[in-house]
């Protein structure tokens, strides 16, 4: 039994970063294709369709596209907490790889 819950232990995890991977793969597909060619194949936001006004998540990947581009005063302007979020990632990475998933 200990053996079933290992492997779908290691199965969720797998599943979890590929499926990550995918979704930061579009992000990055959709940011470079807006920037460069004008056009892009991002989902419309629900919030910014309903209300007419950009939302935080929104902010948030143009944030990290300037960010990409090392523009960092257009990051900040995008979203004000790109900042914040970006060191608790970073925090939250050299966690995990000094100390393991705790």
């Amino acid at each position: 039994m200990l053996k079933v819950f290992q492997y779908v232990q290691q199965f969720r995890v797998s599943l979890e970063s590929t499926l990550l991977a995918l979704l930061a793969s579009y992000q990055i597909l959709t940011l470079y294709l807006a920037d460069h060619l004008g056009s892009s194949i991002a989902i419309p936001c629900l919030f910014t369709l309903l209300t007419d006004h950009h939302c935080w998540g929104c902010g948030l990947s143009r944030a990290l596209w300037s960010l990409v581009q090392g523009d960092f005063l257009g990051a900040y302007e995008y979203n004000p907490a790109i900042y914040l979020i970006l060191g608790f990632y970073i925090y939250r990475g050299i966690r995990f790889y000094l100390f393991g998933n705790q």
